[in-house]
């Protein structure tokens, strides 16, 4: 890992914990044990340090989400692997870090928002596309409606006015919220397939 790879990564890891509005630069070189000349040779400004972050950030959710759909062929099993990486990924987020980014890093929330509505937006539509062809799901589902609805749970579920991480469990909420949704959506065959699966 290169020296600037090394930078994004530890300033991401300390983003996703504290959050981005009161970290400043003095902290993060101190943090990543490096002087803040060091850091500038990297990097413009905190604003570019945050950006590069979090496209840093977005890559990995976006390989992550890749390798899980190349290996798994059952569409629900699919969907709950994509939650446990996710949530992997996010367990130590703090609960005012999008907040945060949409108020004083508009650019790279725009960024992010842009991961759901394409990426995630595409990849639900496939599991739906798939999951309708194994039989999970059932055919006469609308795939547009359903996938639109979820990209709305999705924004819910990082809210932390109605789910503040000070009172939800993020594992128990997708959980919760992964069960919802295929149980709105499976056919019988899927659903004998979820209810073993939640029993192992």
């Amino acid at each position: 890992m290169s020296k600037q790879e090394q930078i994004i990564q530890g300033a991401l890891s300390l983003f996703m914990r504290m959050g981005v509005k009161g970290i400043n630069m003095d902290y993060v070189a101190t943090h990543l044990g490096i002087s803040k000349k060091t850091l500038y040779q990297h990097v413009d400004n905190k604003a570019d340090l945050v950006e590069q972050s979090f496209a840093s950030h977005q890559c990995k959710v976006k390989s992550m989400i890749e390798s899980i759909c190349a290996i798994h062929e059952n569409a629900i099993d699919e969907l709950f692997e994509i939650d446990s990486g996710i949530c992997r990924m996010l367990k130590d987020r703090n609960p005012y870090l999008i907040q945060n980014l949409k108020t004083y890093y508009p650019k790279v929330w725009n960024l992010l928002d842009d991961l759901k509505k394409k990426y995630l937006f595409k990849t639900v539509k496939n599991n739906l596309d798939t999951g309708i062809k194994q039989g999970l799901y059932r055919k006469e589902i609308n795939t547009d409606i359903i996938t639109k609805l979820m990209m709305t749970r999705i924004d819910a579920l990082v809210d932390n006015d109605i789910f503040p991480l000070t009172e939800y469990d993020f594992k128990e909420l997708l959980k919760e919220n992964r069960i919802y949704h295929i149980r709105g959506i499976a056919s019988e065959k899927g659903i004998n397939y979820l209810e073993k699966k939640l029993k192992k």
